[in-house]
């Protein structure tokens, strides 16, 4: 799709504007001998129907036909309503974000294109207000669906974890799709079974049910339905869920969690870089993860366990080796939920055995681990943010002497910073911040395809976009901790990418270093909270 869109680009360089028939994601702009100079005249989009974590280019064209070259200044807002997780539940939210504005250099040629990219973070139903100097508006709908079908909420990596002192209730999210003469979806039945197996529990109660239907294709739609049960009668526990709709069972593991009071006091346990199915590393990394779990169900006994990206190393559906499959069934020995985010690693999903290029396909991610990119929680008072810190931006810099491979990731694009500030983020609790790429380093890039930077703290390794605004959020609205990975290294650093040795700095900055990779001092970030305070964050070796 991305070369059909590249192609469509050159052919209305080559030809006019009224030649050129027009699609669902091809939209012509009037006229061109109607048009001025710098006006958009054409957009177009390299996926006809995008998913949520999948990035695509829009193309945009303008008027060429100066008489003498000029700068246009290009704005693109996003103006989106659709589904957003906050703390723990699904939610329809809407909003209207500026995702690009640039100059283009507009000449005497006769059409003049640029692209830009887009990463959808919300599923649901969106329009571009395309503005050029003071050309008229134009716009251009689209709609984004879920990578997979099945229950979106709770997930084996987003699970919900209910106190009975705050709600007796938990919201189910389903996604389904179907040809759009086809009846819609309905829930039949949902359960929950304790993971011990030793009982099952019907969810008869349906206090809510709210429902929609995104279009994901010519004919095919999308059922999206948000549905809560009363939990009252339910007794603490882990359980599994299982959804039976009229047409599909659906099940996740380790979904559900109740207690009957959050805690003053709690544990959380942070584990980095695990990095399952990675071939030249002699260790492995699946049963080390399962030592892992076994020691931290019988020491630690956390609340709950974050597992911050790069969980798998590679994935082929061809293989013999289902990594994903190898990380479920690790994950399942921990007695605690455990919260996940995606790293760079977990977009390598390709045929090719060996061969890490930095694609971006996250569909495995979801099917197997959590449908979600990005989510809140609350816990006490406590609010944590999961982002997804994108995918690999730049992969070669050249060191001295050696050639470093160190992707550093996209980042965040500017509606996840708009969602943070608009949604995720509650400042007026103590915040932590869960990412796989680093935000702060203490050493620059450098050498060919190092990015620049401008700030105080290095960028060695850490997110491109919106690094400065990220930072800035996080000394202003109340952040602890920013947990982190990915650099295989353990570092604690301020805002100004310094070592710290104040632990109460904040917000301080963390890399974790692996939980899986060495032989020997293994292990993870033990995380304690008194009060809502963290009061400790050391790396641990589990053993």
């Amino acid at each position: 799709m991305k070369k059909i869109a590249a192609l469509f680009g050159i052919i209305l360089l080559l030809f006019p504007v009224s030649s050129i028939a027009t699609s669902d994601q091809n939209v012509i702009f009037g006229a061109t001998e109607l048009a001025t100079p710098g006006e958009i005249i054409a957009f177009s989009c390299s996926q006809l129907y995008p998913t949520l974590g999948e990035p695509v280019y829009l193309f945009i064209t303008v008027e060429g036909k100066a008489k003498e070259r000029f700068n246009e200044t290009i704005v693109v807002t996003d103006e989106f309503s659709g589904f957003v997780a906050v703390t723990g539940e699904m939610t329809w939210f809407s909003g209207n974000v500026t995702i690009s504005y640039f100059n283009m250099t507009v000449g005497k040629l006769p059409r003049y294109i640029q692209k830009i990219l887009w990463y959808p973070s919300v599923v649901g139903n969106h329009t571009f207000h395309l503005t050029a100097g003071a050309s008229p508006e134009k716009q251009f709908a689209t709609n984004v669906g879920f990578d997979v079908e099945g229950i979106i909420t709770p997930s084996l990596g987003c699970p919900s974890i209910i106190s009975k002192d705050n709600m007796n209730q938990i919201s189910v999210t389903i996604s389904e799709e179907r040809s759009i003469t086809e009846e819609p979806a309905q829930i039949e039945k949902v359960t929950l079974q304790s993971i011990d197996g030793t009982s099952s529990y019907p969810l008869e109660n349906q206090l809510e049910k709210w429902s929609t239907w995104i279009k994901v294709g010519s004919d095919i739609v999308e059922d999206d339905m948000i549905v809560s049960y009363d939990i009252e009668s339910i007794p603490e526990g882990f359980y599994n869920i299982t959804v039976i709709t009229t047409t599909a069972n659906y099940s996740w593991p380790h979904a559900v969690q109740i207690i009957n009071t959050e805690p003053a006091e709690y544990t959380v346990v942070q584990l980095s870089d695990i990095h399952i199915g990675k071939y030249s590393n002699f260790v492995n990394k699946k049963k080390e993860l399962i030592r892992l779990f076994t020691y931290i169900n019988e020491n630690i006994h956390p609340e709950f366990v974050i597992l911050t990206g790069d969980s798998v190393d590679w994935y082929n559906q061809k293989s013999k080796r289902n990594v994903y499959a190898d990380l479920q069934e690790a994950i399942l020995h921990s007695d605690s939920p455990v919260y996940t985010i995606p790293g760079n690693h977990e977009r390598y999903a390709n045929s090719l055995l060996f061969l890490y290029y930095p694609f971006t396909n996250l569909t495995p991610y979801h099917r197997f681990l959590n449908p979600l990119n990005d989510y809140s929680l609350h816990y006490g008072t406590m609010n944590f943010v999961f982002l997804d810190s994108g995918y690999e931006y730049s992969r070669w810099e050249i060191q001295p002497q050696i050639w470093n491979t160190t992707p550093e990731g996209s980042g965040l694009s500017n509606t996840q910073m708009y969602l943070l500030e608009n949604i995720w983020g509650a400042p007026q609790m103590n915040q932590m911040i869960i990412m796989h790429h680093p935000a702060v380093a203490d050493t620059n890039d450098t050498g060919f395809g190092a990015l620049p930077n401008d700030l105080p703290s290095g960028n060695n390794e850490c997110i491109a976009f919106n690094r400065g605004l990220f930072i800035t959020y996080c000394l202003e609205n109340n952040v602890s901790l920013v947990l982190g990975g990915h650099t295989h290294k353990n570092h604690v650093f301020t805002s100004l990418g310094k070592e710290t040795t104040n632990d109460t700095a904040w917000p301080l900055f963390v890399q974790t270093g692996p939980a899986t990779m060495s032989r020997q001092n293994n292990g993870g970030r033990i995380i304690q909270i008194q009060n809502n305070d963290v009061v400790s964050y050391e790396y641990v070796p589990l053993h």
